[in-house]
């Protein structure tokens, strides 16, 4: 099951001020497909488009998009990556002291 995930807020936006999708299709010169495909969060607006969406709208670009909260952070590939170069790390640590042990006490 594919779960959708709510990326930007232009249709709440767009409630809130009373506009219509082809209000800020005309505005940005682009169809109303586009804009109803980006409110229904099938496709995302570039970074270009989203600051012309909140200059139409007079707000801050943060606005339109959707919060975002990782429930953990943990399991996520980067962490993942990270502990397994600080593992190889350690280990080559531990394998240096090894050979400076064998040096000094031999």
């Amino acid at each position: 099951m594919i779960i959708k995930q709510r990326l930007n807020r232009i249709s709440i936006v767009l409630d809130e001020f009373n506009f219509s999708q082809k209000d800020l299709a005309i505005f940005l010169q682009v169809s109303n497909n586009t804009v109803s495909r980006w409110c229904r969060n099938i496709n995302q607006p570039d970074l270009v488009k989203v600051y012309e969406i909140a200059r139409f709208f007079r707000i801050d670009m943060i606005r339109l998009i959707e919060p975002t909260s990782w429930e953990n952070e943990k399991g996520s590939p980067a962490y993942k990556l990270y502990l397994e170069e600080k593992i190889r790390m350690m280990q080559a640590q531990k394998k240096s002291v090894k050979k400076v042990n064998k040096l000094v006490l031999d």
